[in-house]
């Protein structure tokens, strides 16, 4: 909802008889064909048509009746901004379904000569026009996809703070939407990225997902589009154990290459955007309740309304319970969830939101992964195998507080201030295997497992000032921000069962287990303090050059420190092995776009973006140097044209993508090589480069009438110029994801079907397998290499619509039982299964 309307503001303008073809030709473009069909159309108004329109914002009903209508409606922002529908159930005509629709907006729909409808103001005479009250857009907001029916939106912030539509953004950006999110039974953020196009999703523990783009990780996440906060998985970042529960979000937004400008420091793969669901104005309840293979069971329930002061104060509160089992043995998790938020319009132009959400999780069999034999071959076990044993948990919480302030100071210019308070504890006792298996013995791997408590807490803030103004004769765009991140975390660990808990057998994990005295919980390693904090300003500038060119130019100038200690006990005396205090030197981080708009529909764009990461842990030699080696970083080129067809329904992007990241540090071959390299460690050079370039293509939206896509192909080749590999570990070279759901016309109109497929070329690892004893001693190492080979895994869906209120769906996925790894790893450990062919149950109900 938005005070003024943005000035990319478009009209709905859907005909149900538009048909569009699309198809990848030789993987590299998109191509689509109107086909407008008048006379059907007049028809169907006559006749009348079943609507099927739940409650929600007036443009995305519209938008909707539109559809399944047949007609062509126009709008302004300006006419629906605020406003709100109780949607349309039942047969209607055109005339009176419409009517229904604008009941109290206030507004009326006149039809045009050539059959089109265009929304106008309803003035009685003898009275004033009253336009609606409206509220403030809050910020990252975006544009809401609740009850829109939609697998698109219109308008996105990721990549800059203020609603823009994906056509006017000059770099890769996808959407997950909260239809996508219900259509497919997605609980997590790891769920909504496996769906989402050029994405690749690993294991990076029992638990804690991996993303990466275009052969990058993702480090970053926004939350409503403020400061960047840190994902914190693996050694030397910061030990977050939290993932996001997806009943807090209303959808994700996902930038893919260099995102420095807005998103500090990190890897150039992207950042991700979540933006949270916020109360609505008219009361609103949701439930429901899902039953799935291996007793995986959740519950939601989503209340939301107006509270006091004749709506001025909204309120909303989600809460979920996950009980679940896994395909692998000895593997459960348990976690209730709970989201609430209050939105207060202070005044006409002031408004402030305040929330929070708790979790609390206990997790069962805390492994990691399998191995494979010592010379990368695979050893086929069950793929119900998981290495572990009754006595693995991990017990955790996490809680998050936020706070915003929107103001309004005129028609054009609004404030927007943000802060987040997080925090995630964890206490794991790990039991995994270790070890590559030996090919004549068949033995190698031993239990090897410790004891772990960790937290990290993050704050982070940010305010901005945007607005628009006239110069030359054209309307310009400006933003100006500041924001600040500052995250601490502890790590500490016990000794572990090293010689304590002996080789495994393969094939009957349980007839060797370990001992009861396997484990202490007697802490010996202790990263404390572990602190980063960075602040920057940035400032980005949107020049309307001529009327199809648009100038984009922006810059970010931030500062960075890092602070760890890291000290290990013997003999029951504390003694420091390594303590980093680096704060990097200013830098600024320039970023460029233009966006040529080839029509209405259609722009062709070009972008330039950065990306830094300093790698304070990595010392330059010689021994006893705290000099770190210089921060690696990261540049994107990107090419490519978009679309928005259908009044905003459907998106395409084809894009040409080429990053190049430097610096990264490796071992300089001048000094003895590091005993560790993840702690303040000597002796390493910035020199590792590697390039990643190729060709996205996406479609996501309404491609036919009532026929929603996720569509994307990615090219990915990499090439690491130290190492003289292919760098295929990371990310597939051929990556293709599909998913669609069609709504069946007329009296079918109940019933949804759906479908896909994801699709991914091999990866390539390579590394030094290592073999021990029943001690956990070294008696062989030998270099290794395997190959995953590609894979194809198909999901589909049934849905039906008891009544108004109720449905039901049924989704299965892997349907063809294909058996691969999710995630491959080393010759160790870290490779994990995909799931097997498995259903899922759910009922939802929405009142």
């Amino acid at each position: 909802m938005i005070l003024r309307p943005h000035p990319l503001a478009r009209a709905i303008a859907i005909t149900r008889a538009s048909r569009l073809s699309l198809a990848l030709i030789g993987g590299l473009s998109l191509s689509c064909l109107v086909t407008p069909a008048a006379q059907a159309g007049e028809v169907q108004q006559q006749a009348g048509t079943n609507f099927s329109i739940a409650a929600g914002p007036l443009d995305q009903v519209l938008g909707q009746f539109g559809r399944q209508a047949g007609i062509a409606l126009s709008t302004d922002a300006r006419l629906t901004a605020g406003k709100v529908s109780s949607g349309l159930q039942g047969h209607y005509g055109v005339a009176e379904g419409l009517a229904h629709v604008l009941a109290g907006s206030g507004y009326s729909a006149e039809q045009q000569a050539d059959g089109s409808y265009l929304l106008v103001p309803h003035v009685t005479i003898g009275t004033a026009l009253e336009l609606g009250a409206t509220t403030i857009q809050g910020q990252g907001m975006g544009e809401a996809t609740e009850n829109s029916g939609s697998y698109t939106t219109g308008l996105t912030s990721v990549g800059s703070k203020t609603p823009i539509s994906i056509k006017d953004t000059p770099q890769s950006i996808s959407v997950i939407s909260q239809q996508a999110i219900e259509d497919l039974r997605m609980t997590n953020l790891s769920d909504a990225m496996k769906r989402t196009p050029g994405i690749t999703v690993k294991n990076g523990n029992f638990r804690l997902p991996k993303f990466a783009s275009r052969g990058f990780g993702i480090d970053n996440i926004q939350i409503d589009g403020a400061a960047p906060m840190d994902i914190g998985s693996g050694i030397g970042t910061f030990y977050g154990d939290k993932i996001y529960d997806l009943a807090e979000f209303d959808h994700v937004e996902v930038l893919r290459g260099s995102s420095g400008l807005l998103g500090g420091t990190g890897d150039p793969g992207g950042i991700i955007n979540m933006v949270r669901k916020r109360p609505m104005d008219q009361y609103q309840l949701k439930l429901n309740t899902s039953a799935g293979s291996w007793d995986n069971y959740r519950s939601e329930v989503d209340v939301t309304g107006p509270l006091a002061f004749d709506g001025k104060l909204r309120g909303r509160m989600v809460a979920a319970y996950t009980d679940r089992q896994y395909f692998m043995d000895n593997r459960s998790t348990e976690k209730p969830f709970i989201y609430g938020i209050l939105e207060a319009d202070l005044t006409d132009a002031t408004m402030i939101t305040v929330g929070g959400s708790y979790e609390k999780t206990h997790e069962n069999g805390t492994g990691d992964g399998l191995p494979r034999y010592s010379t990368g071959g695979d050893v086929k076990l069950p793929r119900h195998t998981w290495y572990t044993t009754n006595q693995a948990y991990m017990d955790g919480y996490a809680k998050e507080l936020f706070a915003k302030i929107d103001h309004q100071f005129n028609e054009f210019w609004r404030l927007n201030t943000s802060y987040t308070y997080s925090y995630d504890n964890a206490d794991t006792e790990g039991v995994i295997p270790y070890g590559s298996v030996d090919e004549t013995t068949n033995t190698g791997p031993y239990w090897w497992g410790s004891y772990v408590s960790s937290w990290s807490k993050q704050s982070v803030f940010d305010v901005n000032l945007s607005g628009t103004f006239e110069a030359f004769g054209r309307e310009h765009q400006l933003l100006l921000g500041a924001d600040y991140q500052k995250v601490t975390s502890r790590w500490r660990a016990a000794r572990g069962m090293v010689g304590k808990g002996g080789l495994i057998n393969l094939w009957d994990p349980q007839s060797t287990p370990l001992t009861s005295d396997a484990s202490d919980h007697d802490y010996w390693r202790d990263y404390s303090p572990n602190t980063r904090e960075q602040y920057g300003l940035y400032s980005t500038l949107r020049l309307q050059i001529s009327d199809p060119l648009k100038l984009i130019i922006g810059a970010r100038a931030q500062r960075y420190k890092y602070e760890q200690a890291y000290q290990t006990k013997a003999n029951d005396v504390w003694t420091y092995q390594s303590e980093i205090n680096h704060r990097e030197p200013t830098k600024v981080v320039p970023y460029g776009g233009l966006i040529y708009a080839l029509n209405d529909e259609w722009s062709a764009y070009a972008s330039y973006a950065e990306v830094f990461k300093p790698q304070a842990q990595k010392l330059e030699g010689p021994v006893g140097n705290s000099s770190a080696v210089e921060a690696m970083t990261g540049k994107t080129y990107e090419t490519g044209v978009k679309g928005e067809l259908f009044g905003g329904a459907l998106n395409l992007t084809t894009a040409l993508f080429y990053t190049k990241r430097e610096h990264e540090a490796m071992q300089d071959p001048a000094y003895p090589q590091a005993p560790f390299s993840y702690s303040g460690s000597c002796c390493f050079i910035g020199q590792g480069e590697v390039i990643s370039k190729g060709i996205d293509i996406e479609a996501t939206g309404e491609v036919l009438p009532g026929l929603e896509v996720i569509a994307g192909y990615t090219l990915n080749l990499m090439d690491n110029r130290t190492e003289e590999s292919d760098y295929t570990s990371i990310t597939p070279k051929h990556l293709f994801k599909l998913w669609s759901v069609y709504t069946l016309p007329d009296n079918w109109s109940a019933w949804r079907m759906g479908g896909g497929v994801n699709i991914q070329s091999s990866n390539y690892v390579k590394g030094t397998a290592y073999n021990f004893d029943a001690a956990g001693n070294v008696i062989n190492e030998k270099p290794y290499d395997f190959t995953q080979s590609g894979y194809a895994v198909y999901d589909a869906m049934v849905e039906y619509k008891v009544d108004e209120n109720w449905t039901v769906a049924v989704n299965g996925n892997n349907l063809f039982d294909r058996r691969y790894y999710a995630t491959v790893g080393t010759s160790e450990y870290g490779n994990y299964y995909g799931e097997p062919r498995n259903f899922m149950l759910t009922v939802r109900g929405a009142f």
